[in-house]
Order: structure tokens, then C-alpha cells, then sequence
């Protein structure tokens, strides 16, 4: 009777690392076992899954690092998050610090209102160009 072929004795074959004494037992197993062959077919059809493997990055280039698709997926999203967060938080802390300061009204005022005309100046030129980048024919076209 022959022995039972392990997990890893049929992936050194499937790899052809196996030495000839393995092989051979492996390929006599194979010979007499559908379980078998039916688990090599599958372990076959994950290798040529997992070498074809190619992960589409939307800018035409395909990669072949997984860790590229999760630092896309997470690390870019949870970058962001940090440094709206940091932002907004010394932002709470220069406004606190600049109303809480010694300095006239009049002067607090005027630098308020520099402030203020910068910041819309900013959110309409943004606003602006995502109205323009929603009806733009080409953003579709890669290069």
C-alpha cells in the first residue's frame, strides 16, 4: 500500500523541486488516487491564478504588487484623514491663541479679513475646477 502523499511533498512536485524518489512516489499516488489528481488540478489552477495575477491601476500600467493595491486602498485614504485632522486641529488651536492675544480689534479685524478673502478665493477657484473637471469631454482619454 502506498503512503499518503503530504501537502507539501505535492507542491515541491507541482513546482518541480521534488527529488526523482519523490516524484516517482508522487506520480505512482496520482496513478491511484482521484482525490489526488482532483487536488493537484486545484493547486495547479491557484499557481497559474496566482503568477497571472495582474492588478489594474487606472492609469494604464498594470502592477504586480498586492501591497500597491492596499496602500492605495488604505494608506492613502487614512494619510489624508491624518492631515485634515492635524490641520483642522492647529487651525482650532491659531484661532484660540490669535483671539485670545493682546492685539487690537482693528488689527485682528483686517488681518481676519485677509484671511477670510484668501480662503474664498481658494474654495471658488476649487469649486471651479471640479464644475469644470465633471463636463470635461477628455478626463476619460488615458495617456
Amino acid at each position: 500500500m502506498l503512503d499518503r502523499v503530504s501537502h507539501e511533498e505535492l507542491m515541491r512536485y507541482l513546482d518541480g523541486e521534488a527529488s526523482p524518489d519523490e516524484k516517482a512516489h508522487v506520480e505512482r499516488a496520482l496513478e491511484t488516487s482521484t482525490e489526488l489528481r482532483r487536488e493537484l488540478t486545484v493547486y495547479k489552477a491557484m499557481k497559474d491564478d496566482l503568477l497571472t495575477l495582474k492588478l489594474a491601476t487606472g492609469d494604464g500600467q498594470d502592477r504586480h504588487s498586492v501591497w500597491h493595491a492596499v496602500s492605495r486602498q488604505l494608506g492613502r485614504p487614512l494619510a489624508w484623514a491624518l492631515v485634515i485632522l492635524g490641520s483642522l486641529v492647529w487651525a482650532v488651536h491659531g484661532l484660540y491663541v490669535y483671539m485670545t492675544s493682546p492685539i487690537f480689534l482693528w488689527e485682528k479685524l483686517a488681518t481676519s479679513a485677509i484671511a477670510i478673502g484668501i480662503l474664498i478665493l481658494l474654495a471658488t477657484v476649487i469649486w471651479e475646477r471640479y464644475r469644470t473637471s465633471i463636463s470635461d469631454p477628455y478626463r476619460d482619454v488615458q495617456r
